[in-house]
């Protein structure tokens, strides 16, 4: 161990620890520079070769000759290749709560010869004491250089990290080039800019070193880790040796500190290998070693590399035109002018109408509680928003034209219109979006809605009937090519040179999925944190942002699931819906596949993997708890078929192999009181603006897993899970926008005191719910108020009420053949409580007629009071509406 420049440095052998965590997917679209063109990207053990050594060596004294001859006072760059360093660090919690303590930093050094690895510990446990990051940088190129694993001073330095904000956060000058790095999806990365290091080399040099940073989290899969990186490597994370624990690496690192330093450089080594991995795939599908900030924006520049090679015009294509603006630069202090490309005014006109129609997936629970024991499937559209893509033909921007004819948007369409609807009474599956105030999506009988031509046709073909109050239809070019299939297809053959599952097929896949994201970028108004600037900003459009092709493609998959969900057997149940899938128990010979959709799309999938189905079945199981959207859990599994769960926004912090045991106990044994924990990070805006550590912060939130209420809730029974019951209850559409909002509303101050478990649960809600909707229909028609309110009795309690005052009032048919005090036994012996003053109050207070809504205790005791009075007008009594 030796001590320099106040920073302990221990020299390791080549030889990795992360946070691991869930990614977003990533915003911007800008490539990196190209790195050196002529290297051919292998970094493993230098092979000696005495002519190329000797050409090398000629080459380094003669770029050294060179760099002697300039001005000493101007800093020069180096000429070497670039040097690329996989970065970690290792800490634990500090004093306070917002604070860590660093325990090592980590760094992976690949440069031209063997890799050089080093472990630097800071020097006490303030924020003062952490390393500067430009003086660790420059001790490590020169070491590297000392031990030959590089030759010279590089051109450039990429620092590759994994979750890379949460380990810059180890070097105590963040602050002093923060603003030279940006936010890219929650990530870090050098996207426009790079920071500048200054140094003095070995040979007396003053260097200009440029250091650009990638964190290659943007480069996996939603919820990838680190561990899985390494094991698709070949170079797998260790694994902590019995007795110690992530969250105490502390004293890991007093117990066996060679064993604490080989864990901690394996993980930057699986990030600084799978960053030149990246590289190596980028060379061979773009012809370029470079490699931008995320998977999406690499997926752009293949898109517009296969445009090119198949002689399309893009701005044809997407309807843009070149523009330049002329301005002042107070950078230059002078006039500058700036190209762009720009939407043609015919697109710019349809833009914005086609932008309201751009909505996201079909996301629903159509059944609350546990099912029955039997067979549920869960099926996935093929390839879902990829192959919908291929939907696309070649646009004509100039030729749109306005239409109110619902016929015109049958077909082979790309169309956008705002429609009032209703659909028949009984329809199971209503097929048209209606945005809520929470911008999700309902799909009620009846409303208005923005949407898309293949959703109006599914919709007709459903019964419904639709009035076009603005349509838009924009003609197809001649021809039968497709804008997206080139690229589809040209993903299917790169995926099929690969071996099934191996880092170059997920990541070719990757590349797939990720086009879509792009045509959509900027369409919805959302403002994202600025790292250079530190402010918010609105999220910029990519140059592939079209509302019009966004918006197809996602209403064509809503309008193939839609079409789907309807066909289902009335026999057969659909569980939920989630974007390219749902949950059913009907068997795969019971799914209609020839409704227009879904031969439209079977077509697509022929057009792109001839002989392929449209439908997948992805998992198989027994029997399911459904609770709210994105909220479904295994409770009863088939022995050999892996399990489904998705646990709505619930944490549990365990093993993933107990995740599903223990959200099946947190659902059926959860009480209104119960509390859900969660462990965020600390906010990129937080940490930039603040210079705060990123620390896991609890939060305390109330368990949320009831019915969103989408849809209406009907059809209570109990159903038993293993040795327990729950109430399962079977969801319908709601007839309006606004009779949904007025349920959840209404449900969420209900569920601040209940859960629905049980039947009395359920006609709690029931009696809740329906006599709030009677309170405010007697409000709205001018009776401000009658005097009773509902107490934890219920609203059949509010009816035995009533009954008294129009009884002591001798209204609604009724006559005095009973004392008060022979009324109230016989009330309190048939089950409702009441005293002889019950009635001598009664008679002072006001009878409101239709005052209570027919629920199940309702009707009970109407059918109590007619037995005991034939003459009653218990009409007058119930709700008729």
């Amino acid at each position: 161990m030796e001590t320099n420049n106040s920073i302990q440095v221990v020299q390791h052998d080549a030889g990795c620890a992360l946070l691991e965590g869930v990614y977003e997917q990533d915003c911007y679209t800008n490539d990196e520079p190209d790195f050196d063109e002529d290297f051919d990207g292998d970094f493993e053990l230098f092979d000696y070769d005495p002519e190329a050594e000797i050409q090398r060596m000629v080459e380094i004294i003669e770029h050294l000759a060179a760099d002697l001859g300039k001005d000493p006072s101007i800093p020069i760059a180096g000429q070497g290749p670039t040097v690329f360093i996989g970065f970690d660090s290792e800490f634990v919690p500090g004093d306070q709560d917002n604070d860590n303590t660093i325990l090592s930093l980590q760094f992976y050094i690949i440069g031209e010869r063997e890799p050089y690895s080093r472990v630097i510990y800071p020097t006490g446990d303030s924020k003062a004491d952490r390393p500067s990051f430009k003086s660790v940088i420059v001790q490590l190129l020169l070491e590297a250089i000392e031990k030959g694993a590089i030759l010279e001073w590089p051109k450039m330095v990429v620092v590759c990290g994994f979750f890379l904000r949460i380990d810059l956060q180890a070097f105590g000058d963040l602050s002093t080039f923060k603003n030279d790095l940006e936010n890219v999806g929650g990530r870090v990365a050098s996207v426009k800019s790079s920071v500048t290091v200054l140094a003095t080399d070995r040979d007396g040099i003053f260097r200009n070193l440029k250091v650009r940073f990638i964190d290659v989290g943007g480069h996996v899969a939603m919820g990838t880790s680190l561990a899985q990186v390494g094991d698709l490597l070949g170079f797998p994370k260790l694994e902590l040796p019995n007795g110690y624990t992530k969250g105490r690496m502390d004293l890991f690192l007093a117990g066996d500190k060679p064993a604490f330093e080989q864990y901690g450089l394996r993980d930057a080594e699986i990030a600084v290998r799978f960053y030149l991995r990246l590289l190596d795939f980028s060379k061979e599908v773009t012809g370029k070693w470079s490699l931008p900030a995320t998977a999406s924006s690499l997926a752009v520049t293949i898109f517009m590399n296969q445009l090119k090679e198949s002689g399309v015009n893009f701005n044809a294509a997407f309807g843009v035109e070149e523009t330049s603006s002329t301005c002042w630069s107070a950078t230059t202090s002078s006039v500058v002018t700036r190209k762009d490309k720009s939407p043609i005014p015919m697109r710019s006109m349809l833009e914005p109408f086609a932008a309201s129609c751009y909505s996201g997936g079909r996301n629903e629970c159509y059944v609350f509680g546990p099912t029955d024991v039997g067979v549920y499937n869960d099926y996935d559209l093929a390839g879902a928003y990829t192959t919908g893509m291929v939907d696309l033909r070649h646009i004509d921007y100039e030729n749109f034209w306005i239409t109110h004819d619902p016929a015109d948007f049958v077909g082979h369409v790309l169309g956008f219109a705002y429609v009032k609807f209703a659909f028949p009474e009984g329809t199971r599956f209503p097929s048209l979006p209606v945005r809520n105030r929470d911008n999700g999506l309902v799909y009620p009988l009846t409303g208005f809605s923005y949407c898309t031509a293949p959703e109006i046709e599914v919709a007709l073909n459903l019964g419904c009937d639709i009035e076009i109050k603005h349509g838009i239809v924009i003609p197809w070019l001649d021809g039968d090519d497709r804008l997206f299939e080139p690229y589809v297809l040209g993903i299917r053959k790169l995926r099929a040179r690969f071996v099934k599952g191996s880092l170059d097929e997920l990541y070719a896949k990757l590349l797939g999925n990720g086009l879509y994201g792009k045509t959509a970028q900027g369409l919805k108004m959302k403002t994202v944190f600025e790292a250079k600037t530190m402010k918010s900003v609105e999220l910029p459009k990519s140059v592939l942002t079209n509302a019009a092709i966004a918006a197809h493609t996602t209403g064509f998959i809503r309008a193939v699931l839609s079409e789907q969900i309807a066909s289902i057997p009335s026999h057969r149940n659909v569980i939920s819906a989630t974007t390219d899938g749902f949950l059913t128990d009907a068997d795969e010979s019971e799914l209609i596949l020839d409704g227009p959709m879904a031969r439209r799309f079977q077509g697509l999938c022929e057009r792109v993997a001839p002989g392929s189905k449209m439908l997948e079945r992805k998992h198989k199981v027994r029997q399911l708890i459904a609770m709210k959207t994105r909220g479904q859990i295994t409770a009863m599994p088939f022995d050999d078929e892996p399990i489904i769960l998705a646990k709505a926004g619930v944490s549990p912090g365990i093993d993933a192999d107990l995740h599903n045991d223990y959200m099946i106990d947190l659902f059926m044994c959860r009480t209104h009181k119960d509390m859900a924990i969660t462990w965020p990070f600390t906010p990129f805006r937080e940490q930039w603006v603040k210079d705060a550590d990123v620390v896991r912060l609890k939060r305390k939130t109330k368990l949320n897993l009831e019915f969103d209420h989408k849809r209406r809730l009907v059809s209570p029974r109990m159903v038993a899970v293993d040795q327990c019951e729950h109430v399962s209850l079977v969801g319908v559409p709601w007839n309006d926008l606004a009779e949904c909002e007025r349920a959840r509303a209404i449900f969420n101050g209900w569920r601040r005191l209940r859960c629905l478990r049980t039947l009395d649960d359920f006609e709690d809600w029931e009696d809740h719910y329906l006599f709030s909707l009677v309170r405010d229909r007697l409000q709205k028609s001018g009776v401000k108020g009658f005097g009773i309110r509902a107490t934890n009795k219920g609203v059949v309690d509010v009816f035995r009420r009533l009954f008294l005052r129009a009884y002591a009032q001798g209204l609604c048919g009724l006559t005095k053949a009973m004392t008060y005090g022979a009324l109230a036994d016989w009330l309190t012996e048939k089950g409702y409580e009441t005293k002889a003053d019950d009635l001598k109050n009664a008679k002072r207070d006001a009878f409101v007629e239709n005052a209570v809504p027919p629920t199940r205790r309702v009707l009970k005791l109407a059918a109590v009071l007619v037995e005991g009075f034939p003459s009653i007008e218990i009409n007058k009594f119930i709700e008729s509406n």
